[in-house]
């Protein structure tokens, strides 16, 4: 049997670019099964955090507004089924991946790549179904409101994911 995967080596994507974090630290990560170490990760600062938000924000203010915010909804869809694309052109991999990172059951981690790229193509419909609403009404139950959809980008927005 082949030795399974490292984790790919991989720093902080920060500005359109990889960048190592502010401090130099990474977090082993483990193989719970072996307890072997697979690969190291980014340990993150609130440096880094900042310098994050600052490169959105430019990018986001880059010619009086980005280009990203100004796309329509099927520009958006087109770049979330390319993801979903590679998702499943790399399923295997990514998969045994989440197995040697995880512990988890191979065959449960196929099937959870595969709803990673089934997300991605929900939302690539949604995309898509915000260009026929724009400006469009939406009923209220009383008259004297009236409400419509309006697309506009408030700015760059932060996440912590629990994974």
């Amino acid at each position: 049997m082949a030795a399974p995967p490292a984790i790919p080596r991989r720093g902080l994507f920060i500005g359109g670019g990889w960048r190592e974090p502010t401090l130099g630290r990474r977090i082993p990560v483990i193989n719970p099964a072996t307890e072997d170490t697979i690969g190291d990760i980014p340990a993150a600062t609130a440096e880094d955090v900042e310098l994050a938000v600052a490169a959105a924000r430019s990018a986001f203010l880059l010619d009086g507004g980005s280009r990203w915010a100004r796309a329509s909804g099927a520009t958006r869809a087109k770049y979330l089924n390319a993801i979903a694309t590679k998702i499943k052109e790399k399923i295997s991999y990514l998969a045994l991946l989440e197995t040697v990172d995880s512990g988890k059951p191979k065959d449960e981690a196929v099937a959870d790549m595969d709803d990673v790229a089934a997300c991605f193509e929900f939302y690539a419909g949604l995309a898509e179904a915000l260009d026929g609403k724009q400006h469009a009404p939406i009923s209220l139950p009383m008259e004297e409101f009236k409400t419509y959809v309006l697309k506009e980008p408030i700015g760059v927005v932060g996440l912590i994911t629990p994974w």
